[in-house]
């Protein structure tokens, strides 16, 4: 008769196999000092009573890679996990994907979860938000930004990109720029103000939406042309925002980019396919996911490499059909 799954103890487990409950624990750790046949014979009889999963402590044959990432909405994060998931499966890994809507404590749980209960061999986060609460063995790589020096990371020289961004502008002639933000890209926001510097003869706005994605676009270009409404171009903290910004645009009579010149930031795959092309920053993500891939794999294979690495990749300008001439004031 089948012994409770819940019920069963390892000692009545032995008892079935005919061995000692030294020898049931050294076969479900992976013990070296049992025998092969020993072992299956033990996961056999564990198998048809229903307990195998209740008693096994040892690793599982393939490395298993977290993947720890803000948002699965609007596609940028996406293009990442899409490649790094590929990247783990054809090394024979198991990729597993946890989200922590931008809540650095959330990440932090995850990060101590991952390690600490799951024990995966290494981590991956698009975006350390915090310094880790404490130093871990596991190997942990952080795509985005370097916040604690005990991790890798791989992060984008977003600040020239965006100067890169304003610079065309200027050359086509834009002296009033406007930048949309949301609460979440201040960053890219204080990068622009540091661009702007640099031009004399340009004025800038900024807008900052409560809102995301497509509607912050629409609430940016109403917020900005409230204030000035001979803005030429606008550059916005991602693509989704800058979309929506272009049908705002197009709402208000204003065709893009005879009278307003639109640059977007991220680079997403329906970019290139909207009805007017969008000109926007190319992040690199197959450059980025190689090489946090690579940081991580030294580590993974040799426990006692220690060195931590911080790399920065190159973003640049994709010029499509959304920008062109500054045109005279309206």
């Amino acid at each position: 008769m089948m012994i409770s799954v819940i019920k069963m103890t390892m000692k009545e487990l032995a008892a079935l196999c005919h061995v000692s409950v030294s020898a049931v624990s050294k076969a479900f750790c992976d013990a070296d000092d049992i025998s092969r046949d020993t072992k299956e014979h033990i996961f056999k009889i564990a198998k048809e009573q229903g307990c195998f999963g209740k008693f096994y402590k040892g690793k599982y044959h393939k490395k298993i890679i977290a993947v720890i990432c803000h948002e699965l909405n609007g596609g940028y994060y996406a293009i990442f996990l899409e490649k790094l998931q590929k990247l783990i499966e054809n090394n024979d890994g198991i990729c597993v994907i946890s989200t922590d809507n931008f809540v650095s404590s959330k990440q932090a749980e995850l990060i101590e979860y991952y390690v600490s209960y799951l024990k995966v061999d290494g981590i991956i986060v698009l975006g350390l938000t915090s310094q880790l609460k404490k130093a871990y063995d596991t190997p942990i790589v952080s795509i985005f930004q370097s916040v604690d020096s005990r991790v890798d990371s791989v992060v984008t020289d977003m600040q020239t990109a965006i100067y890169d961004a304003v610079s065309v502008l200027y050359s086509l002639g834009h002296k009033n720029i406007g930048f949309i933000s949301e609460n979440l890209t201040h960053i890219k926001k204080k990068h622009f103000e540091s661009a702007i510097k640099n031009f004399g003869n340009i004025t800038s706005y900024l807008a900052e939406s409560d809102k995301r994605f497509e509607e912050a676009g629409i609430d940016g270009i109403n917020k900005l042309f409230s204030k000035n409404k001979n803005i030429t171009a606008v550059i916005c903290a991602y693509d989704n925002i800058a979309l929506g910004a272009i049908k705002r645009l197009k709402e208000m009579g204003l065709n893009v980019p005879q009278d307003v010149s639109v640059i977007g930031i991220d680079n997403i795959q329906i970019s290139n396919f909207t009805e007017t092309s969008l000109t926007s920053i190319d992040t690199n993500p197959d450059d980025i996911c190689n090489i946090a891939y690579e940081l991580l794999s030294k580590k993974l294979k040799n426990k006692y490499f220690k060195v931590n690495q911080s790399i920065i990749i190159k973003s640049k300008i994709v010029i499509r059909e959304s920008i062109g001439k500054a045109k005279e004031e309206r």
